[in-house]
């Protein structure tokens, strides 16, 4: 159908920019401070240093500084995708003209698969189930991070050892043998790579839910046509809002409003 970008996806990719840029300057500025660190004398160098910048901590430890800084950003980077799955939910009725359908225990996946208008086969193989399984482990991490309860370490660990094969197809297919990693061994690779995971992904689920050109053309009924204006001028007021709103590609855009602005200045 061509080029089509939701506003969530735009929103996200921002998102992931930013944090990834963000996550990057930490995890090198902390491996660069670390060694200044551990010469301070005395029995708690953080808390020497820390006083310094009017700061109050005790007994910091500089590999906990180090693995902190990455699982704390694993939980905002799929936390991202999770307003992401909200975004669509809520604009779904408005774009897809259906009541999105959930039920109790749904995991983002099982709900994208009960609404997605594609066919089972065809929405598996364009998110990929090793890219699904992959997300579905960093949720997983990132439950047990920021809920580290008996129940939810245990669910990581026996996720990323019943997944195996689908993690190893992500290691090949995203040239990374580094990651993914376990709960307790995630590193700066797993970010890296969960947030290329999740572009995919969420690019992905974008083109699985197009609404098509005949629900845009439904859309732009509730587009006013101003008949005192010309039809050029219409035709590049609702082209804007094609291209602004919904991401369509000019080709796309300027495609469904042949027909709609015959339609309109005629009627």
């Amino acid at each position: 159908m061509g080029t089509y970008s939701s506003e969530a996806y735009r929103s996200f990719k921002t998102f992931i920019g930013e944090l990834t840029a963000v996550a990057a300057g930490v995890y090198v500025g902390i491996q660069e401070v670390v060694p200044l660190v551990e010469k301070v004398e005395g029995a708690d160098p953080w808390k020497a240093v820390a006083e310094k910048h009017g700061v109050i901590v005790d007994a910091l430890k500089s590999d906990q500084v180090v693995l902190s800084s990455v699982r704390l950003n694993l939980v905002s980077l799929y936390s991202g995708f999770d307003l992401f799955i909200a975004d669509v939910r809520s604009e779904f009725n408005h774009l897809q003209g259906r009541v999105w359908n959930q039920l109790d225990g749904d995991g983002p996946f099982e709900a994208l698969a009960r609404n997605t208008p594609s066919t089972p086969g065809a929405h598996v193989r364009r998110l990929g189930a090793h890219r699904i399984a992959a997300m579905n482990h960093y949720r997983l991490v990132r439950n047990a991070i920021a809920h580290p309860r008996p129940s939810a370490l245990a669910a990581s660990e026996k996720f990323f050892m019943s997944n195996s094969e689908l993690l190893g197809q992500v290691r090949s297919e995203y040239g990374m043998q580094s990651a993914p990693n376990k709960l307790d061994g995630v590193t700066y690779h797993d970010i890296k790579l969960l947030a290329r995971i999740a572009l995919d992904l969420t690019k992905a689920i974008d083109a699985d839910l197009d609404p098509g050109d005949d629900r845009f053309r439904e859309l732009l009924k509730a587009r006013p046509v101003d008949k005192t204006k010309s039809s050029e001028r219409n035709h590049h007021a609702l082209m804007g809002w094609l291209r602004t709103a919904h991401g369509l590609s000019a080709e796309r855009a300027d495609r469904i409003l042949k027909a709609h602005m015959t339609h309109q200045l005629d009627g």
